[in-house]
C-alpha cells in the first residue's frame, strides 16, 4: 500500500515522530492517560525492475528491499487523585527496533513470488509513582512489546491491474514486569491476505484484507503468592485497506485508508494506572481494539536522482479491555479506553488529538538513476 518505488538502486532514509495514545475516562472529571512516542531514523536500501510495459499497476517485477528504524521512545502516565482513588503516575524511556526484508522474483511475463519479514520490537522501563508526593519512587516496571510477521505470496498482472494473494503467519509477544505483578504472552497466528490494485492514466486504486487467527501462551502472576497462572487463549488481527493514488509528471501523492481489529490477551504499551493496579491485585486483562487510520504520503522529485518524501498518519480508535479477578471472586470489569490523547479534545470521548505519525525523508538513485 505505498508509492510506486524507483528503479535500480536506491537508498532511502528519513526521520519520524509518533505516538500512541491510550486513555480511560474514570469519571466526568477525572482521565487517566497513557503515551508511548518514539523518534525514529529510517535508512533502506534496494533495487527494483519494472514489469513489461503496460502491465500490473506500479509493483515491480523482480524487487528486493531492506530497511531498519531504530527510536528512542518516552512513555507518560497519568491518573489525578479522586477521593477514594489514589493518584498514579507512571514515566520512563524505552528503544524501537524494527526491520522490514522483502522479496520478490519475477516469474515468466506476468507473474511474481514475494516474500515480506516484518519486526517491530519495543522495551521500556519505567518508574511509578502511587498516591506518594511528586518525585517519589513507588515501584518500576520492565515492558516490551513485538511483532513479526511473514508473508509468502504470488502476484498476477493484467494490462492495468494486477491481484496478489499470500499465506501470513504473525508472532505478537508481551511481557510486563512489576513488583506486584508479572506477565508474558507469546504465540502464532495464521492467516492469509489479499489485494488488487489497478492503475489507469495517473490514477492507481488499491484493495487490500488481511486475516490472522491463533493461540497465545499466557503466563501471569500477582500478589501476594505470586502463583503461577498459564493459560492458553484466542488472539486475531484483521484489517482492511482501501487506497487512492494519482501522479504527476514529478509530484505523487497516496492517501490510504484502513480498519484495524486486534484481539489480545494482555495490555502490555501504554498501560494506564487503573490497569496497573488490577494487575497487582490479580486481574487478567483481555483486549478488544477497533482503530481507524489515514495516511496520507506525498513524494516530489527535485532532481531525476532524488526525490522528497512528506507522510502523516492519523489514528483513532476505541479499545474494551476486560479485566477478569483471577480468583473469581470479584464482577469482571470492562475499560472503554479511547485510542486518542487527552489534549486537543478535554475530557470528551469523541474528541481529543489522534493517534500521529509524521515523517519526512528522501529514496535516491546508487549510481545512474533508471528511467
Amino acid at each position: 500500500m505505498d508509492l510506486t518505488p524507483r528503479n535500480g538502486l536506491g537508498g532511502q532514509m528519513g526521520f519520524s515522530y509518533a505516538t500512541m495514545a491510550r486513555r480511560y475516562d474514570v469519571t466526568a472529571e477525572r482521565v487517566d492517560s497513557s503515551d508511548v512516542t518514539p523518534k525514529f531514523a529510517l535508512i533502506g536500501l534496494g533495487n527494483a525492475w519494472p514489469a513489461a510495459e503496460g502491465l500490473g499497476a506500479g509493483t515491480p517485477a523482480s524487487q528486493w528491499v531492506a530497511r531498519v528504524a531504530f527510536g528512542a521512545s518516552h512513555d507518560q502516565q497519568e491518573r489525578k487523585a479522586l477521593e477514594d482513588l489514589d493518584r498514579i503516575l507512571a514515566s520512563g524511556t524505552g528503544r524501537y527496533e524494527n526491520f522490514a526484508l522483502l522479496g520478490r522474483l519475477k516469474v515468466g511475463e506476468r507473474d511474481s513470488v514475494e516474500l515480506a519479514v516484518n519486526r517491530r520490537a519495543e522495551s521500556a522501563t519505567d518508574l511509578i509513582n502511587i498516591g506518594a508526593e511528586n518525585n517519589q519512587l513507588s515501584s518500576s516496571r520492565s515492558v516490551s512489546a513485538s511483532r513479526a510477521d511473514v508473508a509468502a505470496g504470488w502476484r498476477h498482472r493484467w494490462p492495468g491491474l494486477e491481484a496478489a494473494a499470500a499465506f501470513r503467519w504473525a508472532k505478537p509477544a508481551g511481557y510486563n514486569s512489576a513488583a506486584g505483578s508479572f506477565q508474558k504472552a507469546s504465540g502464532s497466528l495464521y492467516g492469509a491476505d489479499a489485494e488488487v490494485r489497478w492503475r489507469c492514466a495517473g490514477w492507481t486504486l488499491s484493495l487490500h484484507g488481511e486475516g490472522m487467527w491463533g493461540n497465545l501462551d499466557v503466563h501471569r502472576e500477582s500478589a501476594p503468592d505470586f502463583v503461577d497462572r498459564d493459560r492458553t487463549l484466542p488472539a486475531s488481527f484483521e484489517a482492511v485497506r482501501l487506497g487512492v493514488g494519482y501522479s504527476w509528471p514529478r509530484t505523487e501523492l497516496f492517501l490510504t485508508s484502513t480498519y484495524d481489529r486486534q484481539h489480545l490477551p494482555f495490555v502490555s504499551i501504554a498501560i494506564l494506572g487503573t490497569e496497573a493496579v488490577a494487575f497487582d491485585r490479580g486481574y487478567d486483562a483481555d483486549s478488544l481494539n477497533d482503530q481507524f487510520y489515514f495516511d496520507l504520503a506525498f513524494r516530489y522529485a527535485i532532481s531525476p536522482a532524488i526525490r522528497l518524501r512528506i507522510g502523516v498518519v492519523m489514528g483513532w480508535g476505541e479499545e474494551t479491555v476486560t479485566l477478569r479477578d483471577s480468583a473469581s471472586a470479584l464482577p469482571d470489569l470492562a475499560l472503554d479506553v479511547h485510542r486518542r490523547g487527552v489534549f486537543g479534545g478535554g475530557l470528551s470521548s469523541s474528541l481529543g488529538a489522534p493517534e500521529t505519525a509524521l515523517f519526512i525523508g528522501a529514496d535516491f538513485a546508487i549510481g545512474s538513476p533508471s528511467p
